[in-house]
């Protein structure tokens, strides 16, 4: 496993070294910018929530790209998206490498992945040109809490808590991130454990496994990894893993780890490739 880890990160470290070397040129915007929109379009599929290129544009980018009114939706669904990657960014950024996950982090994350922050119900309102109606404000209430029920279909398919086991289940997993045996774990087992024990509490009906990936990422941006982004091609072998225990799920993490790493670093391998044949 210490190879494993050793070999990312020297692969980790040589992105790292490219993007330092293009920082704030173009390459390196481009690069970040693709790497933002395949984060987002595979985290959002492994639920089964397919976007289109022109819906990422559009709510990315909207100076480059309109979003038509039957776009709004989900042009709103993928901002709040975003605004979750930029949340675990300025967190990473902020704190110590070893720092807890706490249960304000973990509500934050789902608060802005529900749209269900001053700023995001103001941009909705602005976009749909209407306000919430009181039913509707009651039901996103509902929906910012933890689960009350066992539901009947679900992306995720293996065993979950029940609804009574959620909070303490949940304060326990907070604590252990704080633990002196958590902190002696390699970064990538202490995400592969946190990520894995939050499914299996499954704490909110809505997003939990989203935020159970922040929560991974957020300690390997702490770290100074990049974010792992496990593509929409391996969704059955991602659900699966949670059946079994934690070390089958840290292979699939890693695996999705190396191959980003792999595929960022061919990107200005061949853009150094290219501006070699250019000038020579």
């Amino acid at each position: 496993m210490k190879e494993r880890y050793q070999d990312i990160d020297e692969k980790n470290e040589a992105l790292r070294e490219y993007l330092d070397i293009y920082k704030d040129k173009q390459p390196a915007r481009d690069f970040l910018e693709q790497f933002e929109m395949s984060w987002i379009y595979h985290d959002a599929a492994l639920e089964g929530v397919v976007y289109t290129h022109q819906e990422l544009k559009a709510a990315l980018f909207p100076s480059r790209a309109s979003a038509e009114a039957s776009m709004i939706p989900v042009v709103l669904e993928i901002r709040n998206h975003k605004a979750v990657c930029d949340f675990i960014r300025e967190e990473a950024a902020g704190a110590k490498k070893q720092a807890q996950i706490t249960l304000t982090t973990i509500k934050r994350m789902h608060d802005l992945f529900l749209g269900n922050t001053p700023e995001a119900l103001a941009e909705r309102a602005r976009m749909e040109r209407r306000e919430r109606t009181e039913k509707e404000l009651a039901k996103e209430r509902e929906r910012s809490g933890l689960r009350k029920d066992m539901p009947l279909h679900r992306t995720y398919f293996h065993d979950i808590h029940q609804p009574a086991k959620i909070q303490p289940a949940l304060e326990k997993l907070v604590d252990y991130t704080a633990s002196a045996e958590f902190r002696e774990f390699h970064p990538i087992k202490q995400a592969a454990t946190v990520q894995h024990s939050f499914l299996q509490i499954f704490p909110f009906t809505e997003h939990s496994g989203k935020v159970g990936r922040m929560c991974s990422n957020l300690i390997l941006l702490r770290n100074g990894y990049m974010p792992a982004v496990i593509h929409s091609i391996d969704r059955q072998r991602y659900y699966e893993c949670f059946r079994g225990p934690v070390a089958q799920f840290r292979t699939v993490l890693m695996d999705a780890m190396e191959n980003s790493l792999d595929n960022g670093v061919k990107y200005f391998r061949d853009l150094g490739r290219k501006y070699k044949a250019i000038n020579n």
